[in-house]
């Protein structure tokens, strides 16, 4: 793997190989081409994949949060939720939404 091995508490994003930070300073295009790549990644975890989940862990709590749930643009929300599935698949029967602040009703209206 191409990536630098970090420690999910410390609160940095990592990537998935060739995807830039997604955040509210690139265009919604950009953003949809990033959040693609990033569901390809999900989709191709297993859950056996321990440092995956390790080093995927802040990203996906960085996907669940307000920004992108309540993103004005439907296909940014629906990869969002594409990335949702698969994190919920990969960390059963563990979720990485597990303290209050974490987990919330939200997460589960962006699949309704």
């Amino acid at each position: 793997m191409a990536h630098s091995k970090t420690r999910a508490n410390d609160g940095k994003i990592t990537y998935p190989p060739g995807v830039k930070e997604i955040s509210d300073k690139i265009s919604k295009e950009e953003m949809v081409r990033r959040l693609k790549m990033v569901v390809k990644t999900f989709m191709d975890m297993d859950q056996d994949s321990e440092e995956e989940k390790e080093l995927y862990l802040n990203l996906a709590l960085h996907l669940a949060s307000d920004f992108f749930l309540k993103h004005p643009d439907k296909d940014v929300r629906l990869l969002v939720a594409c990335c949702l599935a698969d994190i919920f698949r990969i960390y059963a029967p563990e979720a990485p939404y597990t303290s209050p602040d974490k987990l919330k009703p939200k997460q589960f209206k962006v699949f309704t």
